[in-house]
């Protein structure tokens, strides 16, 4: 099982990042809740289809979310990888 996976990001918290080739973000397998987005949204001119929201640790009540075109099913496999 992976503890990291990479993720192309292209936005966060309801923010388009406008980079059509998106930014690469690494992030803990066992830290972060994946959603699939039905229907599909928009960022950066690409259809993002999930979200991967981090999970609060420490003092910090704050849950980032980020959008990837990517589906769960093939984060899933690569974090079971």
């Amino acid at each position: 099982m992976a503890n990291l996976i990479s993720v192309t990001v292209y936005g966060s918290n309801q923010n388009d990042w406008n980079k059509t080739s998106g930014v690469v973000l690494a992030f803990p397998t066992q830290g972060i809740l994946l959603e699939t987005i039905s229907p599909a949204v928009s960022y950066s001119g690409v259809a993002c289809n999930t979200a991967v929201k981090l999970l609060p640790y420490g003092p910090s009540p704050i849950q980032p979310v980020y959008y990837t075109s990517a589906t769960v099913a093939s984060l899933i496999t690569l974090a079971n990888a």
